[in-house]
């Protein structure tokens, strides 16, 4: 199975920094496939999904409409679209977006069994403090990536950073989707470097290359998902070359010069 861990060490060697996109699993904005599949092509490292529950309610515009087209989707069904992704992208590590309404809904125990089963590499725990606990997710063999926002008390996230095994995640706007200028992102994810002690990817407010060449001379990895459903949305969902062109910039702006830091 790909590892997260592994491809952030192939990036890193590169200098530059991973590409994660987010996708919400059986949103028929596009098929999820050949999204997947469009994505990965022109560049993404790394695929983040949402499971839509009966319960979780994301609080970003763009993902929270595409978990509402996605609608009442069974969680079995779920499970095997993921399973099927795995099997089409042997060679892309795929993380799961875990909200607490998620784990409720869901079960914990069924969660990581799930997970495991379908093959996914890890979980991004956006409330570490509920359940499953990255205790729970590593023994099951996959990533615990949790989640650092800037209201994490230094010690706690202090605490996250010793259990996560490879990265973090570190929030730069307070919801995703709010949108921030590569001034703003680039500030923040140098701010959030400067006190992390362990490798992060760095999302939320992302909308062009010049917002992830912000973030990516300062962080692991640089994650987009709303700006994905607008280009999307701008597009009815079909074709897909508009996706391919902005994951090829994205993808290219990761690409860090001489004179930059690395992660």
């Amino acid at each position: 199975m790909p590892h997260v861990g592994e491809r952030f060490r192939e990036s890193r060697s590169r200098d530059e920094a991973l590409l994660v996109v987010y996708l919400t699993v059986g949103d028929p904005i596009a098929p999820f496939e050949a999204l997947a599949r469009a994505v990965v092509e022109a560049g993404a490292d790394v695929l983040e999904l949402g499971i839509p529950t009966e319960g979780t309610r994301p609080r970003g515009a763009e993902v929270a409409r595409s978990f509402e087209r996605a609608g009442d989707l069974p969680a079995v069904r779920s499970w095997e679209m993921v399973g099927k992704l795995r099997a089409a992208l042997p060679e892309t590590p795929l993380l799961q977006l875990v909200y607490p309404a998620t784990t409720a809904d869901l079960g914990v125990s069924p969660l990581l069994a799930e997970a495991a089963a379908a093959g996914l590499d890890g979980l991004v725990l956006t409330d570490p403090s509920n359940a499953p606990s990255i205790g729970r997710v590593l023994d099951r063999g996959l990533s615990a990536i949790p989640l650092i926002t800037s209201s994490t008390e230094p010690a706690r996230a202090a605490r996250l950073e010793a259990e996560a095994d490879v990265l973090t995640y570190r929030s730069l706007a307070a919801r995703t989707g709010d949108p921030l200028t590569p001034a703003e992102a680039g500030r923040l994810t140098e701010a959030a470097a400067g006190g992390a002690g362990r490798p992060f990817l760095a999302g939320f407010g992302l909308r062009d290359e010049a917002g992830v060449r912000a973030v990516a001379r300062h962080a692991a990895g640089v994650v987009i998902g709303s700006e994905l459903y607008r280009v999307l949305g701008a597009t009815g969902g079909a074709p897909l070359d508009r996706v391919r062109d902005a994951v090829t910039r994205w993808k290219a702006a990761t690409v860090r010069t001489s004179t930059e830091s690395r992660a």
